[in-house]
């Protein structure tokens, strides 16, 4: 018989083990300089944050892998774009690195979320994110109007590429353009949004997304086989966040009072899209086993250690971490059985605790 040749490269995917917010944006643009492509699916209504060049960057579109100047950046067959969020992040972009023009690759099935979406969810005001807590972006309602198989309703990528500009970016068929990146010995990361506990099937519904936000999605979104995708990194904070207003359940829930006193200092945080101020709650370890049950992670990412451990902030060395940051890690090694990897301990710069993360 014959036998299909193994690819050289590997497929990685990034997923938050909590309720979204969990830090991705900082581990994925860690890690950019070590994959080739980096492929993004899901929604506007995730922001990934990290720092760059010395400015905070919110990518609600735009892989964050791009801050890795040869990176290929697809943005996926089971993504929705909003067009004019993806004009405004590429502007941004071009000024530091004029190169991401000729970078950037977007199916042309991609969906497209237009303001009316937006405007029928009603953002922070619309009845969703008042009744769960949606970010009322419209991602909801596209992916309702996708399911309708209604194209009056509905776009994608190439119906609307002319009216933005965007046609130069579309290729078909990227699903086999990833293969071919593998089989060549290019790294493929394929970056989460939001969190294991916000999926629609497995979370908590009806206090969910609209959407799977496991790896199995991931790659069942970016058009790539299950048995490719050979590693998971899941990223976990040390107190999960939910978005503000009355999201579900979230166990042990604190006030950012309690944080601050712990912490040491005034602490407080807001969500990426609707800048509202977050839920947080504390370590909650039935939330990770079945974010581990679901997405069989590789390795792990601890973020927010310095939440945790006020003494670690900034810290970007194991050796130098307190005993209570490495007590912990241990606990959650042996606990779970997985490495952590990755261990974000905030500072100004956002620094990361790199134990060896294997490519």
């Amino acid at each position: 018989g014959i036998l299909m040749r193994k690819p050289k490269g590997h497929v990685l995917a990034v997923v938050g083990a909590q309720y979204g917010s969990e830090g991705k944006g900082v581990i994925v643009n860690y890690l950019a300089n070590r994959y080739h492509v980096h492929v993004r699916t899901g929604g506007p209504n995730a922001g990934h944050s990290f720092i760059h060049k010395d400015r905070v960057w919110k990518m609600q579109v735009i892989p964050c892998g791009w801050t890795n100047p040869e990176a290929i950046l697809v943005l996926g067959r089971g993504m929705l774009v909003n067009p004019e969020i993806l004009l405004r992040e590429l502007e941004a972009i071009r000024e530091v690195d004029p190169t991401i023009d000729d970078r950037l690759i977007i199916d042309v099935q991609a969906g497209i979320l237009d303001r009316s979406f937006h405007e029928e969810e009603g953002g922070t005001e619309g009845e969703l994110h008042q009744r769960i807590g949606s970010t009322g972006e419209g991602v909801g309602v596209a992916r309702i109007a996708r399911i309708r198989r209604d194209p009056s309703r509905f776009k994608l990528a190439k119906d609307i590429a002319d009216e933005y500009g965007l046609r130069r970016y579309l290729r078909e068929n990227t699903p086999k353009l990833l293969q071919q990146y593998l089989k060549s010995g290019q790294n493929i990361l394929l970056e989460g949004t939001q969190g294991s506990g916000l999926s629609l099937i497995h979370g908590p519904w009806p206090y969910v997304t609209s959407h799977d936000t496991n790896a199995a999605q991931l790659a069942a979104d970016a058009g790539i086989p299950p048995m490719l995708v050979t590693r998971v990194l899941l990223v976990a904070r040390t107190y999960p966040i939910r978005v503000a207003g009355n999201s579900g359940p979230l166990k042990n829930e604190l006030t950012w009072e309690e944080i601050s006193r712990r912490v040491g200092k005034q602490v407080v945080e807001r969500t990426t899209v609707t800048n509202k101020v977050r839920r947080i709650g504390e370590w909650d370890e039935e939330l990770l086993d079945n974010a581990i049950t679901l997405n069989r992670p590789t390795s792990i990412a601890i973020t927010f250690m310095d939440y945790l451990s006020p003494q670690d902030e900034g810290k970007t060395q194991w050796e130098d971490l307190s005993d209570t940051a490495k007590r912990f890690i241990r606990y959650v090694e042996s606990r779970f059985q997985v490495q952590v990897s990755l261990i974000g301990t905030g500072g100004p710069n956002w620094n990361i605790v790199d134990r060896g993360f294997a490519v």
